[in-house]
C-alpha cells in the first residue's frame, strides 16, 4: 500500500494506492520502483504530447533558427496544443487548429476556455 499525495491549484489530494507483487523488498527500495514506475508513466505523456505537436503542428519540420525562436515557437505551440485539448467539441486536434485559423469565433471560444 502507498498513500500518495499532490497538491494542484492550492487543494491536496491524497491518493491510496495499493500493488502486488512478490517482490520482498524493504519500504525504501518499493519506495523507489513506485517512483519509477510512475516517472515512466509521465515520460509517456510527454511523449504523447511531443508526437502530438509533431504531426498537427509540424514542429520537426519548423526552419525557425535565430537567438530564442525556436524555444519561443516551441512554447506557443505547446500553449495551442493544450487550448485545443481542453476544447470540448470532438473534433480532432488537427482539425480544431484548422477550424480556429479559419474562424476567428472558434478561436476566440478556444481562446476564452483556455485554463492555465
Amino acid at each position: 500500500m502507498v498513500e500518495a499525495s499532490r497538491e494542484k491549484d492550492g487543494k491536496i489530494s491524497i491518493e491510496t494506492r495499493f500493488y502486488l507483487s512478490s517482490l520482498e523488498a524493504n519500504a525504501f527500495t518499493f519506495n523507489r520502483l513506485v517512483r519509477n514506475h510512475w516517472s515512466i508513466e509521465n515520460q509517456l505523456h510527454r511523449a504523447a504530447n511531443r508526437w502530438q505537436l509533431d504531426v498537427s503542428f509540424h514542429e520537426d519540420q519548423s526552419k525557425v533558427r535565430k537567438d530564442n525562436g525556436a524555444e519561443n515557437m516551441s512554447t506557443l505551440r505547446k500553449i495551442a496544443l493544450q487550448a485545443v485539448k481542453q476544447s470540448q467539441d470532438t473534433q480532432s486536434i488537427k482539425s480544431k487548429r484548422k477550424i480556429a485559423g479559419w474562424n476567428n469565433e472558434y478561436l476566440l471560444n478556444i481562446l476564452q476556455n483556455l485554463r492555465f
